[in-house]
């Protein structure tokens, strides 16, 4: 069986330097897809910029957590704090989310998708993870089966590599016990998705090793590059980290491992 690739970039959209620095590690490294954060008001902007990259697959980075809805923040009460913008405490907003509303956001954001890039997206994936909640994963697929969008990503037990949880801590056990339901639920749902999926911060080796990993079938490699800049400092936790993940990603070294290892580049929309 083939071993077949597919290099995705979170959070395309969320801010210009992390918008080009994903279009360079598509046309300077190994990256073959990205998904679109489209509820920002410079949404249209980032959406001219994928213009030129033909071969670039994108997807729908459905969110919850950062910036504002697309609907009116009094048809997601939820969702959103008194400022009507996304609550961005993860775990205060898991405690007072309606899955109802949830679907009725991610419905207008792949309204908005469609309406900025002129088609459907390759497949839909949940910034911060969002889909390891059963209501949300539930959420997620009922969009993705309304609107016609053929694949998701899946976020199997092991998908973090070891030690990211203390081994004194319960966070481990507890999402792997949750992502061996939300997988479940992807797999029978009759949707495409990757065999497996390789997600956690890395330099170099470790995208090295992550390659090394790839096995028969199709293997999702989840990356967040990026330029660090005030703007990005603002709206994410996330920052130098996706400096090191762009020079990964743009390495000669990833290129030549790829080759060596016979791994064919993807995006979801080939699955």
């Amino acid at each position: 069986m083939a071993r077949r690739l597919i290099v995705n970039a979170d959070d395309f959209g969320l801010t210009a330097g992390v918008s080009r620095a994903i279009l360079k590690a598509h046309r300077e490294g190994i990256l073959t897809s990205t998904t679109f954060m489209v509820n920002f008001p410079w949404a249209g902007e980032m959406a001219a910029l994928l213009a030129g990259a033909t071969r670039l697959g994108v997807g729908l980075h459905l969110n919850l957590t950062t910036g504002a809805p697309v609907l009116p923040p009094d048809q997601v009460p939820s969702l959103v704090g008194p400022d009507g913008r996304f609550v961005r405490d993860l775990l205060r907003l898991l405690r007072r989310v309606r899955p109802a509303e949830a679907e009725r956001e991610w419905s207008a954001q792949l309204e908005r998708f469609v309406a900025l890039v002129g088609r459907l997206p390759t497949h839909l994936d949940t910034h911060r993870y969002l889909q390891a909640w059963p209501p949300l994963c539930r959420a997620m697929l009922a969009v993705a089966r309304r609107y016609g969008v053929g694949a998701v990503r899946v976020l199997p037990p092991d998908v973090f590599p070891p030690g990211t949880f203390p081994r004194w801590s319960p966070a481990g056990p507890v999402l792997r016990a949750v992502l061996r339901r939300t997988a479940a639920m992807i797999r029978k749902s009759g949707l495409r998705a990757p065999d497996r999926t390789l997600a956690g911060d890395f330099d170099l080796p470790g995208l090295l090793d992550r390659l090394d990993r790839a096995g028969e079938g199709a293997t999702e490699i989840v990356t967040h590059p990026g330029e660090v800049d005030d703007e990005l400092r603002a709206l994410s936790s996330l920052r130098e980290q996706r400096a090191v993940e762009l020079a990964a990603l743009t390495a000669p070294a990833a290129r030549e491992r790829v080759e060596r290892l016979g791994l064919q580049l993807i995006h979801f929309g080939d699955l």
